[in-house]
């Protein structure tokens, strides 16, 4: 499903200039020490706070909903034929085949597999996609099937401007949410990732929040361009389910005048798509955009994302273009880390 505004133009994503040491290469520990920055939209004051101090913006009767996806170890590194290929599993379709993205995709395409290590080989199956491959992976190892090898030999997919993509066993803790549970995302719902189970608790008790999750399996509409040949490109389609037990907690809430409070954009998406449906599971292409009329999400925590991005717009049509850049303005002046492992900010 996408829902686009229409009647007015097209609005191209904020962007801004994002210097290269500004963007965190790893999270700080603990990771609610990471700062926050403190939008208030009715009046639009800035703050500077950290998630250690996120119960001071909360109410009792609060609900914050958090993505219960589980990053997978997507990313794996082989060679074709001498040259060296990095590939991006993005969707199983089958029992050992995976639609992916690979790097040169025209080596992998020219040479038709690619060997990874001494245990697993990929080769290159139909139909012909254009900027991506299907890939049927074969076992090269007795008794070891090609899901244990794939847990094995991938890395965690952290994004390129993380350490160029290479990805280590510190970031299978690192790049996995505490509610990480069910198996399916390419990427992390990363304004989770500033959370603790002490932090959660914390906050149950007092101001007295309660917690919701769903799953929405983050794909590649988290890092696809979104302006193409002058244009808008919604996002890719993603997998959601929103639990009847949650949509009941939410409304429950809603009566009681508390506040939902998405933890990401993921969750955002998730929420307003299931709101807009009538449903709670399924895909969403959903676009959301300034003009959105927002019908669940009140509050937002979420990190500061690439410019010019899908994430960007979404956060601009809660703030409103103005409001979204005092606040990166401010961010970069305060020295704030961005993007993935950086800080991140609480939209209320």
């Amino acid at each position: 499903m996408s829902e686009i505004p229409t009647g007015g133009p097209v609005v191209a994503p904020y962007s801004y200039e994002l210097p290269r040491d500004r963007i965190a290469q790893r999270p700080v520990h603990p990771p609610e020490s990471a700062r926050m920055l403190v939008v208030d939209r009715s009046t639009g004051s800035i703050s500077h706070s950290t998630f250690a101090e996120l119960r001071r913006f909360l109410r009792a009767g609060d609900r914050l909903v958090f993505n219960e996806t589980k990053v997978i170890p997507a990313r794996l590194f082989g060679n074709a034929a001498g040259a060296d290929v990095e590939i991006l599993l993005t969707e199983q379709v089958a029992a050992t085949a995976w639609r992916c993205l690979a790097r040169p995709l025209r080596r992998v395409k020219a040479v038709g597999s690619v060997q990874i290590g001494d245990v697993l080989r990929a080769d290159l199956i139909g139909p012909e996609l254009v900027d991506r491959a299907v890939l049927e992976f074969t076992s090269l190892v007795p008794d070891r099937s090609v899901c244990e090898l794939l847990e094995e030999s991938g890395t965690m997919p952290i994004p390129p401007y993380i350490r160029s993509g290479h990805g280590d066993q510190q970031d299978r803790v690192d790049y996995q949410s505490i509610f990480a549970k069910n198996e399916g995302s390419i990427a992390a719902p990363t304004a989770s990732l500033h959370f603790t189970s002490t932090l959660i608790d914390s906050l149950r008790q007092s101001p007295g929040c309660d917690v919701s999750t769903l799953t929405l399996h983050v794909g590649t509409a988290s890092f696809q361009p979104v302006v193409v040949d002058g244009g808008l490109r919604p996002p890719a389609t993603e997998r959601f389910v929103v639990p009847s037990a949650t949509m009941a907690e939410i409304e429950s809430t809603k009566r009681s005048s508390g506040r939902i409070v998405a933890v990401g954009t993921t969750t955002t998406r998730a929420l307003e798509t299931a709101a807009a449906a009538g449903g709670e599971e399924g895909e969403t292409g959903l676009f959301i955009q300034p003009g959105f009329s927002f019908r669940v999400v009140d509050a937002l925590v979420t990190n500061f994302h690439q410019p010019g991005t899908t994430h960007l717009l979404l956060v601009e049509a809660l703030l409103g273009r103005d409001l979204l850049a005092a606040c990166y303005d401010a961010a970069l002046g305060e020295g704030y880390r961005f993007l993935s492992y950086g800080d991140g900010m609480l939209i209320v």
